[in-house]
């Protein structure tokens, strides 16, 4: 038994009039953000992490922070250590802003697709979150098409990486944040 000929569930224009909603619906809703792709120095083969990470590049993209009423996750919590902030939220972006903006052919960058691992810099709050998956196929092919990427977040932890995006809100985060002792040195003449 097949499905009903006569009934279709998604046609072209359909799914471009679908991601057309959904662009507008960001634009109207979402925040101007910033998206700012990890570039792995040196990365360990045996745990699959990069200690020397590096932050060089910054696009500026609509996305819509799902979580309206708040930040989601455990939020403070005080542990042995002191106090740990762990805020989590969701962003959604449109597949075709993405493709137009950060994955473009006269970009250096070969992502299809937003990373884990990659931040996003969040001017209302000043606040980076660091990408922890990328959720392809929510929502599930309504009109047979797939509009946009939900990307679960959390708070960055700053451990010494390299941020030099060119955005000055950025690039201080790691001017007041650094443990690297060479930034410290005293040069004697």
């Amino acid at each position: 038994v097949s499905t009903n000929v006569h009934f279709s569930k998604g046609t072209p224009n359909e799914q471009f009039l679908y991601e057309d909603l959904v662009i507008e619906a960001i634009g109207i809703y979402g925040h101007d953000v910033f998206y700012i792709p990890r570039t792995l120095v040196d990365k360990d083969q045996l745990f699959g992490e990069d200690s020397l990470s590096r932050f060089d590049d910054a696009y500026g993209i609509e996305m819509w922070m799902q979580t309206q009423e708040g930040y989601e996750g455990e939020k403070e919590l005080v542990t042995r250590f002191g106090l740990e902030i762990r805020d989590e939220t969701q962003f959604i972006v449109s597949r075709r802003r993405w493709d137009n903006v950060v994955s473009r052919n006269d970009n250096l960058i070969t992502n299809l697709r937003p990373d884990e691992g990659d931040l996003i810099y969040f001017p209302t709050v000043r606040k980076l979150f660091q990408i922890n998956f990328v959720d392809h196929d929510d929502p599930f092919y309504q009109v047979d098409n797939l509009p946009v990427y939900k990307l679960y977040c959390s708070t960055f932890e700053y451990s010494s990486e390299v941020l030099d995006t060119g955005i000055t809100d950025i690039d201080v985060i790691e001017d007041k944040r650094s443990m690297d002792e060479l930034q410290w040195q005293f040069v004697g003449e």
